[in-house]
């Protein structure tokens, strides 16, 4: 029987309650699709049948996968967000629905849902040391924008935005702060840095605050990477929930009104540059992102082991380009981990430039060689958009030349 036949049996199993019966028309169904339109609508409709059985943690896993195939399908994101209010998790279901009334801002059973969320979310006790923040939302402020030259960007609380110096926001740049700290050190180190025609965006780790900061956040919970280095690990730990929120974010960063991929920089630090480089090294395709720089950073072995199935999904020229510069003497994050980080991602297709400094411990970018590493490879991967005047063709877009002063490296030191 056909994926079709299947589906619509499955729906009209469905609609008679016949929820037992739907999911195993679902699962038929999934058998014999073959294309990834069909399979997320598969994934979500056998998702929603879980619900209606109470199977939380079957919805949970098959909204997901359809999320995996399409992180804006809407119908996902709101059945994601009911399976994991159902089972307790009341700011990650937040999250999702957040994500959901992002994408249809109308749908009042979204809007209720968020309402009822939020009722709960409040009266839940304070301090829960690892809740994921709320993605964007509707009731934040906008960022100043020019009509032809500015983006739109919606900020929840704790995002730091500054749009580009020069007027033009051809680019953005999105910083990940190392464990325990901030997004105001990177937002000021972006500022500083000044890239042209490029706007900056640092985000707070989700998870935080970090025991011993006042206000510290981070990417991982530190059970969960000590878990994934001795080899043990949870599908659904903080390192795929992160994995997951960050896709989520950038989607929502290339609607209509945002920044192609393309057009989209990583840029991290220790833990927020294996976050950052997790997520890059996954963009392929029409995903594909414009570069990632990771300093003093590695995969964890869970993440390495993700990019084991990349090998063979791999075509040139559709992989995201990445820098990886690494400490001699770094004892934090080990050189030998991060040459392992560069090998898996030559091995996965990626194009890799990997640079280790000598003398070099754990640390921010220090020295004038390290600082034009970067320079050099922004030169190359930023999009850089002539004005009108110059040109007289505003669809016109080619690459920059950037440079980095005295200045801007002696406040990098300032941030290490």
């Amino acid at each position: 029987m056909s994926s079709d036949a299947c589906r619509q049996k499955g729906n009209a199993a469905f609609s008679r309650n016949d929820y037992a019966s739907a999911i195993t028309q679902y699962t038929l169904a999934l058998a014999e699709a073959d294309k990834a339109g069909d399979r997320q609508k598969l994934f979500s409709n056998r998702s929603a049948a879980h619900l209606q059985l109470s199977a939380y943690t079957d919805a949970l896993e098959d909204a997901e996968a359809a999320l995996q195939i399409d992180p804006r399908f809407t119908k996902a994101l709101f059945r994601k967000a009911l399976a994991l209010e159902a089972l307790s998790q009341t700011e990650q279901a937040l999250q999702m629905m957040l994500l959901a009334q992002h994408q249809e801002p109308q749908d009042k059973q979204i809007q209720k849902t968020i309402h009822r969320l939020r009722k709960a979310s409040a009266n839940k006790t304070s301090g829960a040391a690892t809740s994921l923040q709320q993605p964007v939302s509707l009731e934040t402020t906008e960022a100043p924008e020019d009509v032809h030259r500015r983006k739109h960007i919606k900020l929840q609380p704790g995002w730091l935005y500054h749009a580009s110096p020069d007027g033009i926001d051809e680019n953005l740049l999105i910083l990940l702060h190392g464990y325990g700290d901030t997004p105001e050190p990177y937002a000021k180190l972006a500022r500083q840095m000044a890239l042209p025609q490029t706007a900056c965006l640092a985000l707070p780790g989700p998870i935080g605050p970090v025991p011993g900061t006042p206000n510290g956040r981070a990417w991982y919970n530190e059970e969960d990477e000590d878990e994934s280095l001795t080899g043990q690990n949870s599908s659904s730990n903080s390192v795929t929930s992160t994995f997951q929120w960050l896709q989520q974010v950038l989607a929502g960063l290339q609607g209509s009104d945002g920044w192609p991929a393309s057009n989209t920089h990583l840029f991290g630090f220790s833990q927020g540059g294996s976050a950052a480089l997790h997520l890059a090294l996954h963009c392929r395709g029409e995903a594909k992102l414009g570069s990632c720089v990771a300093v003093a950073a590695a995969l964890l072995p869970q993440q390495l082991r993700g990019l084991t199935e990349l090998q063979q999904q791999s075509v040139a020229g559709s992989t995201t380009p990445v820098l990886l510069t690494h400490g001699s003497k770094d004892t934090e994050v080990l050189l030998s981990r991060a040459q392992a980080t560069a090998a898996a991602a030559k091995r996965a297709g990626s194009i890799v430039q990997f640079h280790s400094i000598p003398g070099k411990i754990h640390g921010m970018i220090n020295g004038p060689a390290e600082m034009r590493l970067l320079m050099a490879f922004w030169g190359q991967s930023l999009k850089h958009r002539p004005t009108q005047v110059s040109t007289g063709d505003p669809s016109y877009t080619s690459f920059v030349e950037v440079q980095g002063g005295a200045d801007t490296l002696s406040s990098l030191q300032q941030q290490a």
